[in-house]
């Protein structure tokens, strides 16, 4: 009798809701669409073509952001040079001016897998060589010393390049360009990791696709390679080292516990470079072991001593590094981190010297002086 009354029950329940509505056909959702397998492969679009004709287009899972998101400022570019650049640069825009930047462009690279990482690029353009290089050093000696754990590593990027903390530099001609790693998903560790793996790539990529020659400065080439520290120059504009001494170039070096400077300049001819070498040796007395051309001099309160000495229009100093000096150091500490007088008069001299040119392949070698040598026969008296 009870399963009768719940069948009943059951029965009468289902009819009722039978009749107080129609049942509604119900479609299955739609499946979810599945992402592209790469952003890279829409079709770019850009603001302005001429903003990322220097760049590669691809560099590894990245290429140039298919959204367009580049932009330039200045010489045949859509926006002026200021006020676009200080926005660009955070406030150092008025670096840029003096050094003579004529345009900018900035682009954005993305990851082709699609995570949230970038690679931002700023392109600067300069008058000249020097003014490009002389940013470039700014940029990657912004930690002062060479030595500083943190200054950017030289890495191969056809010209002169710099890998930092998540950031990169290369330079070629009147160009420089500054490469960022970015992704807000990543910590300062993982994003450094990144950038020692994604950056050198596109560098490398982007110092073989830029024009111009890769060849230094004259003043930069003149440093001598010998103990110098690894990205350990800096070029000046307008004067290095000294008011009227006119643009060079400071090299860094250490033997040991022992550092010290090289500052070059190359002057257009002697008259200039005699100019030069009395503004860099300003208050200084005539040093007897250099000749007619040879001066020293003390400057600062750290005391630091200055050698100089001209040949042609080549001015060429040694000097003690401030980095390793400090005031009141007694004459035995500054012994251990400083070339003594003697020691800078023997570099200084050696710089001059040329270096013995190569051997030329396939050239003949001169006549052998031992014992195998084929002698000449005595002319006859």
């Amino acid at each position: 009798m009870a399963r009768v009354s719940l069948f009943i029950l059951a029965a009468a329940l289902a009819g009722c809701k039978s009749g107080s509505e129609p049942a509604v056909h119900r479609e299955p959702p739609p499946p979810e669409a599945k992402p592209s397998t790469s952003t890279c492969e829409n079709a770019p679009k850009f603001n302005d073509p001429t903003n990322v004709a220097a760049l590669p287009p691809k560099a590894g899972e990245f290429c140039l952001d298919p959204a367009g998101s580049d932009h330039g400022y200045g010489e045949g570019a859509m926006a002026p040079l200021e006020p676009g650049i200080c926005d660009l640069f955070d406030g150092e825009c008025a670096v840029y001016l003096k050094l003579g930047v004529k345009r900018v462009n900035e682009a954005r690279y993305v990851d082709g897998k699609g995570t949230s990482a970038t690679i931002d690029v700023k392109l600067s353009t300069f008058a000249t060589p020097e003014q490009a290089l002389a940013m470039f050093t700014k940029r990657t000696l912004s930690a002062g010393d060479p030595a500083h754990p943190d200054t950017p590593k030289p890495i191969d990027a056809g010209a002169m390049a710099t890998l930092g903390i998540g950031n990169a530099y290369v330079w070629r001609d009147t160009t420089l360009a500054e490469l960022t790693v970015n992704d807000a998903e990543l910590s300062a560790e993982q994003l450094q990791k990144n950038g020692n793996e994604l950056l050198p790539p596109l560098a490398k990529a982007l110092g073989d696709k830029l024009v111009g020659a890769i060849e230094l400065p004259r003043a930069a080439r003149l440093l001598p390679e010998e103990a110098r520290l690894p990205n350990g120059i800096k070029f000046e504009l307008p004067n290095v080292l000294a008011p009227g001494a006119g643009p060079g170039a400071f090299g860094f070096y250490r033997d040991g516990a022992k550092r010290w400077r090289v500052v070059a300049v190359a002057s257009s001819n002697d008259e200039r470079a005699h100019e030069s070498l009395h503004a860099l040796a300003s208050g200084g007395a005539p040093e007897k072991k250099l000749g007619d051309t040879g001066f020293r001099t003390v400057v600062g309160e750290t005391k630091t001593e200055w050698l100089f000495s001209r040949k042609g229009p080549v001015v060429l100093g040694v000097g003690d590094e401030t980095y390793v000096l400090r005031n009141g150091m007694s004459h035995d500490e500054r012994a251990t981190v400083c070339l003594t007088r003697d020691e800078k008069i023997a570099k200084l001299k050696s710089y001059f010297s040329p270096a013995p040119a190569p051997e030329k392949k396939g050239a003949k070698k001169p006549p052998k002086t031992g014992s195998s040598a084929k002698v000449a026969p005595k002319p006859s008296k």
